[in-house]
């Protein structure tokens, strides 16, 4: 039975958000704080708390965040909100592994559980929840369409809400399996296509021979989290090119570099501009970490100075050298990888898959190694993916997305990095102009803004997004007030 969400007594315009992760719920955050009165937030979100969404949302003790606490600067006004938050909580006490022996690197670090931050987020939701400032719809959004210049929306489990204004924030589509692997095992019970979901690795028994495809974070999060449910078989993290993700430098380094506008005018020359930096950096005493995190600071200058061709260069030559050097690992999880790469029971490879054969039990998988162009035939109990998201296909994802493609109001980015919007966070419809009631918020938005990956850049973004709802609000507010 449908139900409608009524707007509240003092609400003249109504929002909606779809998706409750950390940048769905920052959006609504940053306006619930504005002081807006005549605003209803509503945030569709199937999970229990707001804030957590795909990344937070785990009970695996094994995952952690990759960044240390006192970088997860989810609030910019509030640097140090989830440092202390942990410090305040029984987080520390609860999981002492995740303070980094300060005898190492001179001082603590913490990299804690992630499930930890979704805490976090849900203990920073809970007071506007409580006060009616943001309403939590718990459904999945199934249909948007434009009905006489509002948003009507209609959740799985029957609600219906029409908005103003729409805020897309929702989740990562899932990984897109290698086409060899898809047409030869899909529908597989020991293909495992979305290792992120629920209990999906709790199947795999201690000895199994794993195949992993992929050896970036997810392929390193796999592994710990085996690790720690017992599994010791045998491990084999497989890429086209094999290039696994670094681990972080923990002891502190102080360096800063700024790249101008004629280093950063192509892809080639903004690569060759790193490298002469790491070499200065390195005559220095200082290693490349730093680099990269200054590239990342300047993420969105440096994506900006880069015209569309430059941009797609960028992606196709030096995107997975970016990922891997720009995803760290945990130190926790760097050490199980470590291990396991000591003892032999993980083994590396790269090339090419050539032929798979699916048997009830065993996948059977011909590998071409890169370095020596040989075949060779691996049997497998399990066969995990680790590509991670297929941002490309994101409007395929979701027959939301569909119909809004379908009505003109969403097209692809040209990079295959998600939706196109402007600057403002605007959604950019098929006429190529912006809207001024529908938003991108968070790493969907990053053909945009480049860098859009890390809590302290979605959260600067996810503020941008609740500005620009506030000043179309007004536009329309003051449009009421003075009819022409």
């Amino acid at each position: 039975m449908s139900k409608a969400v009524r707007p509240g007594p003092t609400a003249q315009q109504t929002l909606a958000i779809v998706g409750g992760g950390f940048a769905g719920a920052s959006v609504a955050r940053f306006l619930a704080e504005s002081g807006i009165k005549d605003l209803q937030i509503l945030v569709f979100e199937p999970r229990e708390t707001l804030g957590a969404g795909l990344a937070y949302d785990t009970q695996d003790p094994s995952l952690r965040l990759n960044v240390e606490a006192s970088r997860m600067i989810a609030i910019p006004d509030e640097p140090s909100a989830f440092a202390d938050w942990l410090k305040t909580t029984s987080c520390l006490t609860e999981d002492p592994d995740s303070v980094v022996d300060g005898d190492i690197v001179g001082a603590p670090q913490i990299f804690a559980r992630r499930e930890a931050f979704g805490r976090f987020m849900a203990d920073r939701m809970a007071p506007y929840l409580a006060d009616g400032a943001i309403r939590h719809i718990r459904e999945t959004v199934e249909t948007v369409t434009k009905v006489g210049g509002r948003w009507l929306l209609t959740g799985n489990l029957g609600a219906w809400v029409e908005a103003d204004f729409l805020v897309i924030a929702a989740t990562h589509p899932a990984p897109k399996a290698p086409r060899a692997l898809q047409s030869a095992l899909q529908g597989h019970p020991r293909f495992i296509t979305n290792p992120a979901a629920g209990a999906a690795l709790s199947s795999i028994r201690d000895q199994d021979r794993v195949l992993v495809v992929g050896t970036g974070l997810t392929a390193a999060d796999i592994v710990a989290s085996l690790s720690a449910r017992g599994h010791c078989g045998e491990i084999t993290a497989f890429s086209r090119r094999g290039m696994a993700s670094k681990g972080h430098h923990l002891a502190p380094q102080s360096f800063s570099c700024c790249f101008s506008d004629e280093e950063c005018s192509s892809a080639r020359k903004l690569l060759a501009a790193v490298r002469r930096t790491i070499a200065d950096a390195q005559s220095q005493g200082v290693t490349w970490h730093a680099v990269t995190d200054a590239l990342r600071k300047q993420g969105l200058t440096l994506w900006t100075r880069l015209s569309e061709t430059e941009r797609k260069r960028f992606l196709r030559h030096a995107r997975r050298l970016w990922d891997v050097h720009r995803y760290r690992l945990p130190p926790q999880a760097e050490a199980v990888w470590q291990q396991r790469l000591a003892d032999g029971s993980l083994t590396l490879s790269c090339g090419r898959l050539i032929k798979i054969e699916r048997g009830i039990q065993t996948i059977a998988v011909d590998l071409v190694s890169a370095d020596k162009g040989l075949v060779e035939r691996k049997p497998f109990d399990w066969v995990v993916l680790a590509t991670g998201p297929d941002h490309a296909s994101v409007l395929k994802s979701q027959s939301m997305y569909l119909s809004l493609e379908s009505t003109g109001h969403l097209q692809a980015d040209a990079y295959g990095l998600g939706i196109a919007c402007d600057t403002a966070g605007r959604a950019t419809g098929i006429d190529g102009l912006p809207q001024d009631d529908l938003f991108i918020a968070g790493p969907l938005a990053r053909g945009t803004f480049g860098e859009l990956m890390g809590v302290p850049e979605v959260a600067r973004q996810a503020e941008l997004v609740a500005s620009g709802v506030a000043e179309a609000l007004a536009v329309r507010q003051n449009a009421v007030k003075t009819p022409s």
